[in-house]
């Protein structure tokens, strides 16, 4: 549902930030507002959201601090086993104490946009406030949490959501990313000893006296969509950190997406994996349900292997 415009006092007070700030536990929240008299939107989880950031009090200037999760209390030095007069004691060191201190994990920046008829992250689908999956991300990040999974962080791991507010505007698509032409090497198959094809310019190929020494790059499989029928976008997340985004007809299926992610990658289709939803996660199981009977259409897919 589209979000309303209403002007409140409190709002009103607080139209010279252009910059607010929150933090949480694990995760922090950099709020960015564009307008000189921001509006406050009906959805109460996205009004609390920018509420707690007003209150933060920081300024536009300073550095959101990054809280780390709380050390483990427990006793982890060295222990005794008292000896008699026949034994000695024995030292007894933590087998779990590390040998050497490690590292603090990166922070992460995630870009977060309201919109007036959802939300989206960093180059995402829109994400509808109806959806309630997505209103359950928007708790989390209201109670200070990061879900894993669609912010693509790791566990533990700090994480500053910038959020810009663009409540006055539909959800505008980022523009395509123009794809890069391979230059690369291949091999050609069906020698014991492969003779390698270097490229430095695309489409080009060594000379050579027979036409069999080079074999053609693999093409990709393209999915057939039928334009008479509604359409859907769909991000996919490989389980190396790959992205890809294919339009689908409502009437595919999830047999129909493994089947375009193993049409992508040379020799996926012999790899082990599952597709999952992102928040919550789930299990897609059943690779003969549409996309629309497994509420998919314009969502994150992420593969995971097994």
């Amino acid at each position: 549902h589209d979000l309303d415009k209403e002007q409140s006092e409190e709002e009103e007070e607080d139209e010279e930030r252009e910059n607010l700030f929150a933090g949480g536990e694990k995760s922090g929240i950099f709020m960015q507002n564009p307008n000189a008299k921001p509006t406050k939107p009906s959805n109460s989880l996205v009004s609390d959201i920018l509420k707690k950031a007003a209150e933060s009090g920081r300024g536009p200037t300073e550095e959101l601090e990054v809280t780390r999760p709380p050390e483990n209390s427990s006793f982890s030095g060295t222990g005794y086993k008292l000896g008699s007069e026949d034994e000695p004691s024995i030292v007894i060191s933590n087998p779990t104490t590390p040998t050497a201190p490690t590292e603090p994990p990166t922070p992460v920046v995630r870009h977060l946009t309201f919109w007036r008829n959802g939300f989206s992250i960093e180059d995402g689908p829109l994400m509808s406030y109806d959806d309630p999956s997505n209103e359950e991300f928007l708790r989390a990040i209201n109670s200070g949490r990061a879900p894993l999974a669609l912010l693509n962080v790791r566990q533990d791991q700090p994480v500053d959501v910038r959020v810009a507010r663009r409540l006055d505007e539909d959800y505008k698509p980022p523009p395509k990313k123009p794809s890069k032409p391979f230059s690369g090497t291949g091999q050609r198959l069906g020698s014991p000893t492969p003779t390698v094809i270097t490229s430095s310019t695309p489409g080009a190929y060594p000379s050579t006296s027979s036409s069999s020494e080079a074999a053609p790059a693999p093409r990709t499989r393209e999915l057939e969509i039928d334009e008479s029928l509604p359409i859907t976008s769909i991000q996919i997340r490989l389980g190396d950190g790959t992205r890809l985004r294919s339009r689908f007809n409502h009437t595919h299926t999830v047999g129909d997406i493994r089947s375009f992610i193993n049409a992508s990658r040379v020799g996926e289709a012999q790899r082990n994996y599952i597709l999952q939803t992102t928040f919550p996660s789930r299990d897609l199981k059943d690779e003969k349900q549409t996309l629309i009977d497994a509420s998919l259409l314009n969502s994150v897919v992420v593969q995971r292997y097994i």
